[in-house]
């Protein structure tokens, strides 16, 4: 029996993490592998909505940004973004818990700004895509930061009250 190549073996549970039905993966997973090719890893892999157009999937890997589009009719697949991480200037998010979400925008390498909603299935899920995008825009390669878990607890714990007594 062969082995998975990596893209397989990460874009898998990509799927199920994302719930995605079994005929949107048929026919997003062709383009999102050429563009990914054999050796990188899924990180996240989501519906999206891009430009007001529905039918999108949101992939992002260790090195790349995709997102594919599918036209109403007939659902074929095309590309609407293929870029490098480094490729994407002003990157900026901002997840939404309430709606379970992240609006992202990109700018491409063309000078194309792109923004994006990115639904998810559960604010969990959520957070894992937010920790993925820091990873991969924020932090410089090869520093390891702590745990940002305590970080979002201590935020969110009440401020201790003040007595000028």
């Amino acid at each position: 029996m062969e082995a998975l190549d990596t893209f397989s073996r990460t874009f898998l549970p990509a799927t199920a993490l994302a719930n995605l039905p079994k005929s949107t993966i048929a026919r997003h997973v062709q383009v999102l592998r050429r563009c990914a090719g054999d050796r990188d890893a899924v990180a996240i892999l989501a519906r999206c909505t891009a430009g007001g157009r529905r039918g999108n999937v949101f992939m992002l890997t260790r090195t790349r940004l995709v997102v594919t589009s599918e036209s109403g009719l007939l659902r074929r697949v095309s590309l609407h973004l293929n870029a490098d991480l480094h490729q994407l200037a002003d990157v900026a998010w901002t997840p939404e818990p309430g709606r379970a979400g992240i609006q992202l925008g990109v700018t491409a390498i063309d000078g194309v700004r792109e923004n994006f909603w990115v639904r998810l299935g559960s604010t969990a899920e959520m957070w894992r895509l937010d920790e993925a995008l820091r990873q991969a825009f924020r932090v410089p390669l090869g520093v390891i930061e702590p745990a940002r878990q305590t970080v979002r607890a201590a935020a969110v714990a009440p401020r201790p009250e003040l007595s000028l007594a």
